[in-house]
């Protein structure tokens, strides 16, 4: 009984399950050829980097990305190796239960035209019928006799009706068999792809520790450029702040005079409605409805917002990261995205631009979302004004070439929440789209 019980509960489970088992092989299935199309845009970018160049750090990291995504690629098909695997298994246990279905309904068979042929005489079956007690006798064997026709030409349909099946899972079986030699054979050709990208790898990291000190000055440029723009940053925060607190203490003399000239219950009606406006602990800057809801709004779109770019590769990531093969580390205030030279960058959300600064010789553009702040550094043909109102993916100006790989297009973007009077500086991957 507990056999059968459990028998009940399994068929149940992958009569349900299995629908969601082919959905999420199309799913695994797109997700791989969507990292295939990334893979094939990085290599086609490292074709069109001229090969006479020092090795630098750009490459290591579009390597590294090679492997990462490769690694998913591995993941994704091991992924799908999983469900064939267990739909080769359903199917194989399907088929063992229709075979056993089909036997038992021929022998079924067999017994009732082996019954059929010992009574086939048409004496019999009259005798049987006239050998009634009454009319109504006669009535209920004629209609036995009937359903007992009918029920041998449904045993006969039903004999067809289980080879139809039969057939199909043995169809649906070799179909999964093929695809799991595919399949084998496809994660095979992955695995050598990246034995050969780990190997690239391991060249470039060579070559890179043999120029360390040279490097080190390199990433203490860069430490440089980021500390002005941190404090470039830093500056428009304060000078927001500032225009902010100005513009409130400018709106609060003017409603107190207001007041003096107003009846009181109209004075408390607006501070009660002023009051229910304020469902959000708001920062210095969030001094309106209208700033708070932009504010909100970017915060909605957590992992959401589109990237600044549209053909990006990360080759810096944000914070600390110790350069492989080196005792070097380097420390990040936002993403180093790469693209191509002159590419359009585009703001990841609504604002206003707070700044359009230079930063020694190098254009950046700082749009403030609410008490959001996102920065685009290494631009050129910038297109835009301060205090002009942008619009999400508007384009502000074009991707200047990298300083460290010529014929590269890079841009630095960095993401700012103000905290009381201070920024903090958030990882920019926590924000865009994943790729």
């Amino acid at each position: 009984m507990r056999k059968v019980f459990f028998s009940l509960i399994m068929g149940l489970f992958l009569l349900h399950a299995a629908p969601a088992f082919a959905q999420t092989r199309d799913e695994l299935e797109k997700q791989r050829q969507q990292i295939q199309q990334e893979i094939e845009d990085l290599k086609r970018s490292q074709s069109e980097i001229k090969k006479n160049k020092k090795e630098s750090l750009g490459q290591l990291a579009r390597v590294q990305n090679l492997i990462r995504k490769r690694d998913a690629v591995i993941v994704t098909i091991n992924k799908q190796m999983r469900l064939i695997d267990n739909d080769i298994f359903t199917n194989n246990r399907e088929i063992y239960r229709l075979q056993k279905e089909l036997d038992t309904l021929k022998s079924q068979y067999a017994k009732t035209i082996e019954y059929a042929y010992k009574n086939r005489s048409s004496y019999d079956m009259l005798n049987f019928i006239f050998s009634a007690v009454d009319f109504n006798d006669a009535i209920k064997r004629i209609a036995y006799l009937k359903s007992y026709r009918e029920y041998r030409e449904k045993q006969v349909q039903n004999i067809y009706n289980t080879r139809q099946l039969l057939e199909q899972k043995n169809q649906s079986l070799a179909q999964n068999k093929t695809l799991k030699t595919k399949t084998l054979s496809e994660q095979s050709q992955q695995m050598k792809k990246l034995e050969e990208e780990k190997k690239e790898k391991d060249e470039v990291v060579a070559k890179l520790k043999s120029r360390e000190s040279e490097l080190n000055k390199e990433l203490l440029a860069k430490s440089k450029v980021e500390r002005n723009l941190k404090n470039s940053i830093s500056a428009i925060i304060r000078r927001e702040i500032k225009e902010a607190e100005e513009r409130e203490r400018k709106e609060s003399l003017a409603r107190s005079n207001a007041a003096k000239t107003s009846r009181p219950t109209t004075t408390t009606a607006g501070t009660t409605a002023a009051a229910k406006t304020r469902t959000r602990v708001a920062s210095k800057l969030e001094n309106t409805p209208e700033v708070t809801a932009v504010s909100v709004g970017f915060e909605n779109n957590r992992r959401k917002l589109p990237w600044p770019v549209d053909r990006a590769a990360i080759t810096g990531h944000f914070g600390k990261n110790k350069i492989e093969g080196t005792s070097l580390v380097e420390d990040n205030v936002g993403i180093y995205v790469q693209t191509n030279v002159g590419a359009p960058v585009k703001a990841v959300y609504e604002g206003t631009v707070s700044s359009v600064h230079d930063i020694g010789g190098t254009a950046a553009v700082t749009i403030r979302h609410g008490k959001y702040l996102t920065t685009y550094y290494n631009l050129d043909n910038v297109n835009v004004n301060k205090d002009q109102d942008i619009r999400l993916g508007q384009v502000i100006g074009r991707a200047a070439e990298s300083d460290s790989e010529e014929g590269v297009g890079e841009i630095l973007f960095i993401v700012t929440v103000v905290v009381g009077n201070n920024p903090k500086y958030l990882d920019p991957e926590d924000w865009l789209k994943p790729r």
